[in-house]
């Protein structure tokens, strides 16, 4: 059985391509097939990570104390960190208040870190992430915590600053 086409149609299949266009299009197609491949990738390991990974939300208070111990030892590197990293341009000038997340994974390394609420200074939320960073690697999960948690996500409340303690260098974190 043949298949009658409309003539314009018909016309369109038959009349030549331009080289050149045919070359831009087979690129930008073959461009478009590799981002998708890429999106791919990366979603079908966001996917498996989501399904390997044990995670535990810490956030407030700690109900568990096999939690606590791990988070003096977090908090305390946080804090030498923010005094190292705090941004130049922000020193005595920009100051604020902003929840953050930070997640770690049981051998202490950086995962990820968000701002879950602004400071309404850029310099400050951005620094926030190069701080928690640059505080990397944490300490490894002890046993108790890595029996059944393969990764922390922390939220805290971060505050930056200025008092007359801080500025006598009273309860150096980094010491």
């Amino acid at each position: 059985m043949k298949l009658a086409l409309p003539f314009a149609l018909s016309l369109a299949l038959l009349a030549p391509f331009p080289a050149s266009a045919a070359n831009e299009t087979n690129a930008s197609s073959e461009a478009r097939i590799r981002e998708l491949e890429a999106e791919i990738a990366r979603r079908h390991q966001d996917y498996q990570q989501r399904q390997l990974v044990r995670r535990k939300q810490i956030a407030g208070t700690v109900k568990e104390p096999r939690f606590e111990k791990y988070l003096v030892g977090f908090r305390r590197k946080i804090a030498c960190s923010s005094v190292l990293h705090y941004p130049e341009a922000a020193r005595g000038k920009i100051y604020g208040e902003m929840i953050v997340t930070i997640s770690i994974l049981a051998d202490g390394s950086f995962e990820k870190a968000r701002v879950d609420r602004s400071s309404g200074h850029k310099a400050l939320d951005d620094s926030v992430i190069d701080i928690a960073r640059q505080a990397a690697p944490f300490e490894p999960f002890p046993s108790e915590i890595r029996r059944d948690t393969d990764a922390l996500d922390i939220t805290r409340a971060w505050t930056f600053t200025t008092t007359e303690e801080t500025a006598a260098g009273a309860d150096d974190p980094c010491a």
